[in-house]
């Protein structure tokens, strides 16, 4: 526009003229301008407005004057910087040349001695910004100039102050449109997925990634998508570039392939390496003539043009949810006091349900138990993050399943899925892994044998999915000997009834749990030293209380015998620690029950549960930001758990942050609507603040939810008597007395009471409750609860609390 170069021209004074605009890139509009004197030219570059609306204009320009202190024969210098019509604005001297860009277009690759000499000159830049603590984060062929003999690098620190300064701007280690700055072509996977910590060896990587190109006429990624090129940066190795281009001198070839490592920590760790192996390449002989052999066919100068981009990206969109879904080993997920390695440390991978096509709904155990045998054998491979069943199993009938989707939500890099067909003694497995970036199927294989001999199947699917990780993506898969074979059992009667077992107590329920103990026991009986079903049967006696009237004691004690003896055969399952922690919590010893899972934790850290229930713990004893961070790795480990979606909302409402909790807890009303537990804390939270009408509201969803849930009518009656509804409160409390003895807790019968006004009973009935520790109300929620609010004013209630030891 005229008028910003009028406004650019009024900026800088006087002493310049702005003669004309070049070809700007994806982050500014480029002037060249006469500085009258001293009778030199100027290139001025001007941020587009877009990018400046998310910057801060003052931390970009002390991050511009950071870089301005480079001085470097092979570096372009920045003169000065400002701001004009609000927008940032830095300024360079004009080099008389083209860019390294433009030298590509016109010739494709260069002689080997040519390409060594610019090499060269670009890792002296490099070497001399990273010393003073710079890193450019955007090294790419268009930043590259050639005037004469020599080559300089342009825009040194200009990415680093967008980004900081973006990120000053919004408080966070993501600009809002999603991903950090560069150039998709040539960023580093780690600096692609947005980590916070990126180093020089980010610019390393961009380095080979020009060095390949230089030498072989295109990138190591070419004719594909923004996000298949960005992807395949992240989990695909590149084509040796001595394949591309034969004869090339083995130092040069090895050390581009070694800026590109996947890992920061496998690339040379600084750029003087690069320099001396450059200096060290022969630049003569047969080879400096060889042509470059692209993976696919000669790659012509148009094609080149169109398949590389050379606009510089802010945000990518979905572009940037598939690499972070791909690359999440280079994201960090902070947590006080806290944090865990994201989903894809190396590699991730969900294990989505085998659909069953046997044609008989009595084998769905079996498909859904190979399943999770599948998902519990790779579970083993230390390099790789497998999703939770919970979450996988979101997915489970799906048809019109779209695995872009199902990445995204599991923050995986690749999805197995197949299906299971079982007739008579025969039995066939299919699978097949897909890269969810660009929906590539790596591998896929029939299995077929004998459906007695099931572990030969899980024993052969394994490997194979390993064999399949480590070639495709180079994953290493190595596990300890024996690893992906270990079933815990070799009787397979053993093995059905644990599968069976696990069927069940997927489905939970008071009937489905007693089942399930039933298969268990049958599995025990065949196998008397299978550590798993002991676990499986610890955890589902754990449960039992809350989904029946079972006896609190002797669930404890079956719970205790159970978890016991599976440690015994097995000291790692961390699911047998979680198992004692629950029936301490019902036994109401919360130290003991934190012990159990702090246990768990720190043999799986991956395992949701231990980290959700210790995160209960901590809200109940007033950490709430322990509570919040364990919260938050549940969530991330199984993000689509139905208990998950609203895990944040209980400790923020008893932290009195009513507001963040409603908002958390709307979350998962929003994304469970037929979920009652989701509507009934909801209303816990409205009641706390005080908007009695939307407490009322959202209990009332939550009952006929769970019309069959004694505690849901207990809740309405408290909340009608809370907004002044007493007629409809007394009705329902009439009818929790009609139910048979048993039926109704203590607790449930204090809240009805105390939605009628009558605050005596609701006191002989919280004393009854702590008598039997109810299992309705765990012993923290006495101090907690706002339901309890007019009894904690009541001088009774210390008396209460010294009864249930809280005093």
């Amino acid at each position: 526009m005229a008028d910003l170069r009028e406004s650019l021209e009024t900026t800088l004074g006087s002493g310049f003229t702005v003669e004309r605009e070049l070809g700007g890139g994806g982050m500014s509009r480029v002037f060249v301008a006469n500085d009258r004197t001293l009778n030199r030219e100027v290139v001025v570059k001007v941020m587009h407005s877009e990018i400046a609306a998310e910057v801060s204009n003052e931390r970009f320009r002390r991050e511009v004057q950071l870089a301005a202190k480079l001085q470097h024969p092979h570096i372009v210098p920045l003169i000065s910087s400002g701001e004009v019509a609000g927008l940032p604005f830095f300024l360079m001297p004009f080099i008389d040349g083209e860019s390294l860009r433009a030298r590509l277009a016109r010739e494709g690759e260069l002689p080997v001695k040519e390409a060594v000499r610019i090499l060269r000159d670009v890792a002296s830049a490099i070497s001399h910004a990273h010393r003073h603590g710079i890193v450019h984060r955007d090294i790419k062929p268009e930043n590259i100039l050639l005037s004469e003999d020599f080559a300089v690098v342009t825009d040194f620190g200009i990415a680093k102050a967008l980004s900081d300064s973006t990120t000053a701007a919004h408080a966070s280690g993501l600009t809002t449109r999603g991903v950090a700055l560069g150039t998709p072509a040539y960023m580093a996977p780690e600096q692609a997925a947005a980590d916070p910590s990126v180093d020089q060896r980010a610019d390393i990587y961009s380095f080979g990634v020009v060095a390949y190109e230089v030498l072989t006429g295109a990138p190591p990624f070419v004719g594909r998508s923004t996000q298949a090129i960005m992807a395949a940066h992240a989990v695909q190795a590149p084509e040796p570039v001595d394949r591309r281009r034969p004869g090339l001198p083995s130092g040069l070839a090895s050390v581009i392939m070694q800026c590109l490592e996947k890992r920061p920590s496998d690339r040379p760790q600084n750029a003087g390496i690069l320099i001396s192996t450059l200096e060290s390449v022969p630049t003569s002989g047969p080879f400096t003539a060889t042509t470059a052999v692209p993976a696919t066919g000669r790659v012509t100068r148009t094609s080149r043009l169109q398949s590389v981009g050379t606009r510089t990206w802010v945000g990518l969109g979905i572009a940037a949810l598939l690499l972070l879904a791909l690359a999440g080993e280079y994201r960090r997920r902070g947590g006080s006091p806290l944090t865990i390695a994201s989903s894809s440390a190396t590699g991730s991978i969900a294990v989505l349900p085998l659909a069953n096509l046997s044609g008989n709904s009595e084998d769905e155990y079996f498909s859904e138990g190979m399943t999770d045998e599948l998902a519990n054998a790779l579970s083993k491979i230390p390099n790789l993050n497998v999703a939770s069943r919970t979450s996988t199993y979101a997915f489970k009938g799906r048809k019109d399943l779209d695995l872009g989707e199902v990445g995204r939500k599991l923050n995986v890099r690749t999805v197995i899925e197949g299906s299971v067909r079982r007739a008579g003694e025969k039995l066939r497995v299919y699978a097949q892994l897909t890269d969810v970036a660009n929906g590539f199927v790596l591998w896929s294989k029939t299995f077929d044998g004998d459906a007695r001999d099931v572990f030969t199947f899980q024993d052969q699917i394994a490997v194979s999915v390993a064999d399949a990780l480590r070639s495709q993506l180079a994953l290493n898969t190595a596990t300890d000997s024996g690893e992906l074979h270990a079933h815990g059992t070799e009787n397979v009667r053993a093995m059905d009834s644990y599968m069976r077992g696990r069927y069940f107590w997927n489905r939970r329920g008071g009937e489905n749990l007693t089942t399930a103990i039933t298969y268990f026991d049958a599995a025990i009986r065949e196998d008397p030293n299978f550590a798993r079903a002991y676990s499986g049967l610890a955890i589902t006696h754990a449960l039992l209380p809350e989904y029946t009237n079972a006896s609190m004691q002797e669930s404890f004690e079956a719970t205790q015998r159970a978890a016991k003896r599976a440690l015994a055969l097995d000291p790692k399952l961390a699911e047998a620690h979680t198992a004692l922690g629950l029936a301490y919590i019902h036994a109401w010893q919360r130290e003991k029950a934190a012990e159990e899972y702090r246990k768990a934790i720190a043999l799986d850290p991956r395992y949701p549960t231990a980290h959700q229930w210790l995160g209960e713990y901590w809200y109940e004893v007033g950490q709430v930001d322990s509570s919040l961070a364990h919260m938050r790795i549940s969530t991330s480990l199984d993000p689509l758990a139905p208990i998950n979606a609203s895990a944040m909302g209980h400790p923020l409402m008893l932290a009195g942050r009513y507001d963040e909790a409603i908002a958390e807890l709307k979350r998962g009303t929003d994304m469970f609507p037929s979920l009652g537990l989701h509507h009934s804390m909801l209303a816990y939270a409205y009641y706390a603040k005080g908007d009695l009408q939307a407490a009322v509201r959202e209990q009332e969803i939550a009952q006929r939810m769970d019309s069959t849930v004694v505690l849901r009518e207990g809740q309405l009656a408290f909340m009608y008597g809370a907004a002044g509804q007493r007629d409809r409160a007394q009705a329902l409390l009439n009818h929790l007395k009609e139910r048979p003895a048993g039926q109704v807790t203590p607790y449930v019968f204090a809240l009805a009471y105390l939605g009628v006004g009558d605050q005596d009973a609701a006191f002989r009935e919280m004393e009854k409750a702590v008598d039997i520790k109810d299992p309705v109300l765990s012993s923290w929620s006495l101090p907690k609860d706002p339901t309890l609010r007019a009894l904690r004013a009541d001088p009774r209630w210390k008396d209460l609390m010294r009864k249930a030891k809280l005093l």
